[in-house]
């Protein structure tokens, strides 16, 4: 049977990215003649980094998962950060075209297509996940507590080279407990999913849900297409816009809200349609009238 195009959409983006994190092994090489004309501290400094960057993000290709796909959207663009700052330093045409690369390679990386890739290649079984979108509110802080995060340590480096040790030190702690604390609440978006099982439907989500929710297929009536604020479903987007997935029950069953300030142990609720966004709506729901394939291999992605 003959793919069709919608179907190869998704593998052709998934190795358009791989090629695209392999390229990224010319950035440190191609920046080499810039940072030659750097201190022996900064060059040693941000060599390293670009290798190790770059060793990080191969190896969560290479090995994908909902961890790997965390750590990868977390270390690729520590690489624009790194050539950035070269090419702000004089760089020359080299570090320049390696710039363009690290942000092609960012920009594949935060696709839906490798997230939905990622996800289903750690899931179990006969089970298909489907990523949830991360809502605009939660980009926006997420953005601003990487930045915070990669300040710092890039600000410990430069205070260590200069030989700033109390100021260095100080840094260090809040670069050691920020590295400890963030990638954690990064990887709960990487957990985000809507799942199709031969048993039923399943919500995986706690960001907006204190429990998984689980639906059996004897009690779904309907999943269909709606746009967020034109219907009276419950919302379990947790603010997303634009196209959604309604879920429709025969009937009422109990979803249990996350802690808030003003219901610290959550809340619990009753439903009988809610809404979800998956990254991909469309594609999701022609799923949903198929059995969940099987996963498969690393290999065979």
């Amino acid at each position: 049977m003959t793919e069709s195009p919608d179907a190869r959409r998704p593998n052709a983006i998934l190795w358009f990215m791989r090629v695209a994190v392999v390229a990224c092994g010319v950035v440190a090489p191609l920046c080499g003649a810039t940072l030659d004309e750097w201190s022996d501290g900064a060059r040693l400094a941000t060599s390293v980094a670009m290798w190790a960057t770059w060793a990080t993000c191969l190896l969560c290709v290479l090995v994908p998962s909902s961890i790997s796909l965390t750590a990868v959207r977390l270390s690729c663009p520590t690489l624009i950060v790194s050539t950035a700052l070269v090419v702000s330093n004089d760089g020359d045409i080299a570090s320049l075209i390696a710039l363009v690369v690290t942000i092609v390679a960012t920009l594949l990386v935060f696709s839906a297509d490798v997230g939905d890739s990622f996800v289903q290649l750690s899931a179990y079984g006969d089970e298909r996940r489907h990523l949830l979108r991360c809502p605009p509110a939660m980009i926006v802080i997420q953005v601003l507590a990487w930045c915070v995060w990669v300040s710092t340590i890039t600000a410990t480096t430069m205070f260590a080279i200069d030989r700033s040790w109390v100021v260095a030190a100080i840094l260090g702690a809040a670069a050691i407990m920020l590295s400890w604390l963030l990638p954690k609440r990064f990887h709960r978006y990487s957990r985000r999913w809507f799942v199709q099982v031969p048993a039923g439907l399943v919500i995986h989500d706690h960001v907006v849900l204190a429990e998984t929710a689980m639906f059996l297929a004897s009690n779904v009536r309907a999943v269909d297409t709606v746009t967020m604020g034109d219907n009276d479903a419950a919302d379990l987007t947790g603010g997303c816009r634009g196209a959604a997935l309604r879920v429709t029950l025969a009937d009422f069953e109990t979803v249990v809200l996350a802690a808030t300030r003003t219901d610290p142990g959550g809340k619990a609720i009753h439903v009988k349609s809610m809404t979800v966004c998956p990254s991909r709506p469309g594609r999701t729901l022609g799923e949903m009238t198929t059995p969940p394939p099987s996963t498969t291999s690393p290999a065979s992605s």
